[in-house]
């Protein structure tokens, strides 16, 4: 019997326009609730505030991918085995997680990289390219995460 060896798939996401969409009206919704909270003036400016730096953290870290724990790229081996590339220039081995989300549009990557430690790559067909993001599909369906939790 000929086994065959499966090729190793490296995903380098770019700049995601409906991602941006998507967290603007994300963060411009809670801020107009926040607006609407019957608090107090100084708390409804602190509410704002949290979510103006969550912002700017989620652009960081999933559209710009400039914070030095943004998630630069990701490769699966044929051995099965994920390695996360940073944007500080760290490289590290992850294991999938089972929480993982998989659909047409939509792939988010749910990692574990220590007892402690997790990272989340979102993937949009408008960020990838459709060919490596169908064959990440794919495989996933097939293989799934090490993670039976």
């Amino acid at each position: 019997m000929v086994t065959k060896s499966i090729p190793a798939l490296r995903l380098s996401p770019q700049k995601s326009a409906t991602l941006l969409t998507f967290i603007l009206a994300t963060h411009a919704s809670a801020m107009g609730m926040a607006l609407f909270l019957p608090l107090e003036f100084w708390l409804q400016l602190l509410v704002l505030l949290a979510v103006a730096v969550s912002l700017i953290q989620a652009t960081r870290t999933h559209l710009l991918r400039s914070n030095g724990s943004a998630i630069r790229s990701a490769q699966w081996d044929s051995a099965g085995e994920w390695m996360l590339f940073f944007a500080n220039g760290d490289e590290i081995a992850a294991q999938l997680k089972a929480s993982s989300y998989l659909q047409p549009w939509l792939v988010v990557l749910n990692f574990s990289t220590s007892r402690f430690r997790r990272h989340t790559l979102i993937l949009l067909p408008d960020a990838v390219d459709p060919e490596r993001l169908r064959r990440l599909r794919v495989r996933l369906r097939l293989l799934g995460s090490k993670d039976t939790a």
